[in-house]
């Protein structure tokens, strides 16, 4: 558990040593107010403070945000990436560090304690942004940042957590080995494990014919709901814990499905409407071709969502933990009333439903024509 005298304490301690930005050197009179939970789930937790402390006779106020990691290795990470540094929390510290220094917009980071010793977990500490919006719903400047980040030289940025992939062809292939592992350790309702299978056929049969010519830096989760648009007017990008060396257009095949989903189902075909104008604006930002892959990357989008969505389902009691009793009833009756009109609008009412089911029709009319 997370209290203020924890976070006090730490502070406390990290000035005395290690302190790369000299930010807390000589400080003392560390005080932390208004410390509250902001989001949390399986993957990490975040906590926002306001932190006064005294330097040299003035005092200094920082509204700051801390992130949580679980410790976990994949056996991708293992297979695929050995020489990379696995820990999510060094890869986001370093990646946002090595961004802000080249003036692409995310959050300013702080400090990442690897030790799990002080909060239960390692942490990261960056600046809390004042924000207007929580995402983005300018398309323009959504896909143009988008552009930009892909746009960076992997080699000038120097993030020595992440490596460039051994050949051209090697990180198209480690998705089907991904999804394939994942898949086996997870449990899924049949209809969706059959598509799922299906699916990463495809893929493993078509990864040798999408090698990427240049690779670079990828988000690994870019959404709407991952940028903040801040009081000072600049989109900025968070969330960094998936970043990688790798093909430009996983990061738009990714998005694409995200940008289609999240737009009004009320107006008839508005989200094919916005994710292919999405792909329009960053294809004239982008001097790069990602054309001939982006289908192969539309697929690998919408199973990395989707295996992990399904796999929550076929866990109701889960599904009622995170999202309550509602989720936990459609959870029960999805396998059920998967065909009957009535039930079926029910069902779609639920974003997580419906995930699984554009799912389902994506790969239908994408694959199996």
């Amino acid at each position: 558990m997370i209290d203020q005298g924890k976070i006090e304490d730490y502070l406390r301690l990290r000035s005395y040593y290690d302190n790369s930005e000299r930010l807390l050197e000589g400080a003392d009179k560390f005080r932390v107010k208004d410390l509250n939970k902001v989001s949390g789930g399986v993957t990490n937790n975040l906590y926002s403070f306001l932190l006064t402390f005294s330097k040299q006779g003035t005092e200094h106020k920082l509204e700051l945000v801390l992130k949580t990691y679980p410790e976990t290795t994949s056996i991708w990470f293992k297979t695929y990436r050995p020489n990379e540094d696995v820990r999510k929390y060094v890869r986001e510290f370093d990646t946002m560090r090595r961004l802000e220094r080249t003036g692409f917009p995310v959050p300013h980071v702080y400090l990442c304690e690897c030790d799990p010793f002080f909060m239960g977990h390692p942490f990261v500490i960056m600046d809390r942004e004042k924000t207007v919006s929580e995402n983005s719903s300018d398309l323009i400047r959504f896909a143009s940042t988008l552009a930009r980040l892909h746009s960076l030289t992997v080699d000038k940025l120097g993030i020595k957590s992440l490596k460039i992939p051994k050949d051209e062809a090697a990180f198209a292939k480690e998705w089907p080995f991904r999804f394939r592992h994942v898949l086996n350790e997870t449990r899924h309702y049949r209809n969706l494990k059959k598509d799922f299978d299906y699916a990463i056929q495809w893929l493993e049969a078509e990864s040798e014919n999408n090698s990427c010519p240049r690779y670079c830096l990828v988000h690994g989760e870019y959404h709407p709901g991952h940028t903040i648009l801040t009081s000072e007017n600049v989109l900025k990008v968070i969330d960094w814990e998936g970043a990688a060396i790798g093909d430009p257009a996983f990061d738009v095949g990714y998005a694409y499905h995200m940008v289609k989903l999240v737009f009004d189902k009320r107006v008839p075909n508005s989200g094919d409407e916005a994710a292919e104008r999405f792909i329009s604006e960053y294809l004239k930002n982008f001097q790069g071709d990602i054309q001939p892959r982006l289908k192969f990357y539309k697929v690998v989008g919408i199973l990395g969502v989707t295996i992990a969505v399904s796999s929550l389902m076929s866990r109701p009691l889960e599904v009622y933990r995170r999202f309550g009793r509602e989720a936990l009833a459609r959870a029960l009756a999805y396998p059920f009333l998967h065909s009957n009109h009535f039930t079926r609008r029910w069902l779609d009412s639920d974003f997580i439903v419906s995930y699984l089911d554009y799912c389902e029709d994506f790969i239908k009319n994408t694959l199996k024509q």
